[in-house]
Formats: structure tokens, sequence, C-alpha cells
């Protein structure tokens, strides 16, 4: 089967990441960004079409898209990609701005027949699916605390949203995934130290059934970390993300496994790839974005009212619970 063909809409911060390695894979079929010299450069490198506007673009023969322009303009550019009959979005994280967008645009894309990825890379990290694999082996024991350290100095990029939803949700997603479950409740403590008008640090709790989860992200702190630990009944795993490696602890010593790195961004389109020849959802999909997204709106609530925000209660603020099968499931 030819491979597919994926248009990028943003070539900026993150998006010229995803034309490279598009690009590299042969699946690049176009580029638009609103910035006419920066887009027509990617486009003369390699040899696809170009436009400074979704609504100017031929989609004819483009089997998908990826979004990844500021967060604040994605549900607009999602509408009109659906409009042009796009079938499979990848929308990096947050896929919108808040859950009342998240729950506008699922309704569109079940209308349409579209399907969702949602570009939680971390996913993709090998010190992640490590991980994974020594819980699922039992490796430590039942984990008791789960830790995520995303630190780093303000970033070099247009930032539209504070720390929570554009940083710690990245951390949100893991312990999720770790965790295959929904945490119960959230508690949070964020502010902003730098007197920028979003918060630029925050401290989550998140309450699973049987362990928590504590997170810290900031853009002050002037080194840069992305660390994850978890601490079990019979041992503790401390992971590097950005290194991706994987040390575990135990009564038997430290043991640090060798894993060859591996460029998350390019497994995570090479899935977005596959999930459109194999006309499957893609994963993480849209039930990962809404859940991670509804956490951390539950986060940025706990920390403007200082108190624990349930699970619950984030349900029942939505008529008809149009939640539930993003939170429930």
């Amino acid at each position: 089967m030819a491979q597919p063909k994926v248009v990028v809409v943003g070539t900026g911060s993150f998006g010229k990441n995803h034309v490279r390695v598009l690009g590299e894979l042969g699946a690049l079929a176009g580029v638009i960004d609103v910035n006419e010299a920066i887009v027509r450069s990617f486009a003369q490198l390699y040899r696809v079409p170009w436009s400074t506007t979704v609504k100017a673009f031929d989609f004819s023969g483009v089997d998908g898209a990826v979004i990844s322009t500021p967060t604040t303009t994605h549900l607009e550019i999602a509408k009109e990609l659906i409009s042009k009959g796009t079938r499979y979005l990848f929308i990096e994280k947050p896929v919108v701005t808040d859950i009342k967008e998240a729950l506008e645009l699922v309704e569109i894309m079940e209308k349409r027949g579209t399907r969702l990825m949602s570009g939680f890379i971390e996913r993709f990290n090998q010190g992640v699916v490590q991980v994974r694999d020594y819980l699922r082996e039992g490796r430590i024991g039942e984990p008791i605390i789960m830790a995520a350290t995303r630190i780093r100095q303000w970033p070099d990029r247009p930032v539209d949203l504070g720390v929570i939803r554009d940083t710690a949700i990245h951390d949100i997603d893991i312990v999720r995934y770790l965790s295959e479950e929904m945490p119960s409740s959230v508690y949070a403590l964020a502010g902003s130290l730098t007197g920028r008008p979003r918060e630029d640090h925050a401290t989550i709790v998140l309450h699973f059934e049987k362990h928590r989860a504590i997170l810290e992200a900031n853009w002050i702190t002037p080194s840069k970390s992305r660390k994850l630990t978890i601490t079990g009944m019979a041992g503790y795993i401390e992971a590097d993300l950005i290194t991706q490696e994987v040390t575990v602890k135990d009564d038997k010593g430290s043991f640090t496994k060798a894993i060859a790195w591996k460029e998350p961004l390019l497994l995570e389109l090479k899935s977005f790839l596959q999930s459109i020849s194999e006309g499957r959802e893609p994963s993480p999909g849209v039930k990962d974005a809404v859940a991670n997204l509804a956490l951390a709106e539950a986060a940025l609530i706990s920390s403007q009212s200082n108190r624990a925000v349930s699970l619950s209660e984030i349900l029942g603020g939505y008529k008809g619970n149009k939640l539930e099968k993003y939170l429930r499931s």
C-alpha cells in the first residue's frame, strides 16, 4: 500500500520537526503557514505544495493533516480541515484550549467520521516504554508513588496557555497511561513567579485507587530536566526522559538497562501513518485528548480554589454527562 500523504499546518517552533520527519518518511503532502517566507522555504526544500491558509490549499490526494499551531487556533483550523474532507487529524497537545471546545470538536468529528491522534509524544519515549514494561512485569511490585518533574526556562516559542495545560499535561498523560485508570481527584498549587498573566509553575497531585502521582512543572528553572520516578512495594524505577535511560533499584542492587535512543516524534508519526494505512483509530486518541485536558482543567480549578477537585465534580459540570464516555472508560 502506498505511503499516506499528510499536510502540516504550522511550520514554526515544533511544526518544523513534523515537516522534517514526514519529509524523511516520504509522507509530506504539503505545508501551510501564515508566514509566507518560512512556508515557501519548506516547500522548496521538500518540493511540495504550500499555502498561507487552509482554505486556499488543494487537498486532493491528501490522507491526513498535522496541526502544530498555537493552541488557541486549533479548533478553527480543525474545523476547516474537516470541512475539506480530511479524515485523519494529528493535533499537538492540548488538542484545544478547554473542555467546551473539545466537546464541540468531538461532535463535529463524530458526524464527519474524522479520526484524531493527540500529540502526547512521551508515550513513544523509550524510557516510558521501558517503565511500562517493568510495571507490567511486576518488577517493583505494587506502585505507591509516581513522580514526574518537567522543568526548564521560559519556552522560546509562542505561549498562549499556562504551564499546566501546555507542559504538565504531558505528565498527566504519562501517569494515566502507566496507571491504566483515571484518578478520582486532583489537587494542585500553581502561580506566576515571573509576573506573567498565566501560571509558570505547578505542583499537581493525582489520587488513583491504590497510589498517588505527584507532578512538578515550571518555566523558571535555568536547567532543563524531564524525569519520571516510581516507588513500589518491592523496588524503585528512575527514568530520564531526555536520555531515555532507565534504572531499577531493589533488594538485589541497581540495574540500568542499555536502551537504544530513538526519536519519539519519528515513532509517533509512524504510528499515525500506520493508523491511516490500516483504517483504524490512532492512539493516543480522542479519549486521551479529552481526559488529559479535563484533568488539566481540574488542576487549574484546584489551584484557584485551594481544594481538591473530584472526577465526579468534573463530570457534573456538563449537561447530560457528555464527558462520561471519555472519563469513565
